[in-house]
């Protein structure tokens, strides 16, 4: 297909549905850098601002996703994350056949908000382990998560939680505790600076803002947890009781 200027069709949109076109016939391939902007006006030989609108319809479609300081990628497959699950991100990693991979961006003794403690039914001033930390799939971050635990259930958990497991396991194994359910509130948000800089994508960006509180067998609130993650990553899905 030839850049056509006597059409009515603009060129930054001729060049889109090119890309897009190379994209479905596996030229580029998911996560793999297309060519700098430079790179594709020497291939399209149009002007800078031309490429620029077509990436961005690109991206705005989810066909190409940006990370900051390293390029344009073409976008992975959505990953699918079932709403009524009670697995934590290590076991929905292994569900999807990868290894998991979290850094720890803080961990911090503060005293419950009036927010937390009702949520976590303990007392408001009482103390919390607060836990921000990322989650990678394929070395790119997919979940900001930054979460809750009650201390005074879970005396030590933040000396523990530095081994580096599983969260959901060092609660089974050390304090004998098992998610059983959980409640979540979703709404979508633009991407803050700092958001945008941790999971790597553009300022405003769609995100996924989802509130979690978890449970044990008896009801009783586990933690409390808000995930951020762009929505054209993740689909997030509901399966029918059997």
């Amino acid at each position: 297909m030839n850049l056509n200027p006597s059409t009515a069709q603009p060129l930054y949109m001729q060049i889109r549905q090119m890309l897009k076109n190379d994209i479905q016939e596996g030229k580029y391939k998911p996560d793999e850098q297309i060519p700098t902007e430079a790179e594709l006006c020497d291939i399209y030989q149009v002007s800078r601002i031309t490429i620029r609108k077509a990436i961005e319809e690109l991206v705005k479609d989810g066909t190409l996703t940006r990370i900051q300081r390293k390029g344009t990628f073409v976008t992975s497959s959505k990953f699918q994350n079932e709403l009524l699950s009670v697995s934590g991100f290590s076991e929905f990693s292994h569900q999807l056949g990868m290894i998991p991979n979290s850094r720890t961006l803080r961990s911090e003794v503060i005293p419950a908000t009036a927010d937390m403690a009702e949520r976590l039914q303990i007392e408001e001033g009482s103390q919390v382990l607060e836990l921000e930390r990322l989650m990678y799939v394929n070395e790119r971050p997919l979940f900001y998560d930054l979460a809750h635990y009650p201390l005074t259930r879970f005396p030590d958990l933040e000396k523990k939680i530095a081994r580096d497991e599983s969260t959901y396991k060092i609660l089974k194994q050390d304090y004998e505790t098992e998610i059983d359910s959980n409640d979540k509130i979703i709404n979508v948000i633009g991407a803050t600076k700092d958001l945008a800089k941790a999971l790597e994508c553009d300022v405003g960006a769609n995100l996924f803002r989802i509130v979690k509180i978890a449970y044990d067998s008896h009801d009783r609130p586990v933690h409390l947890s808000t995930f951020m993650c762009e929505t054209n990553k993740v689909n997030l899905t509901v399966h029918r009781a059997k």
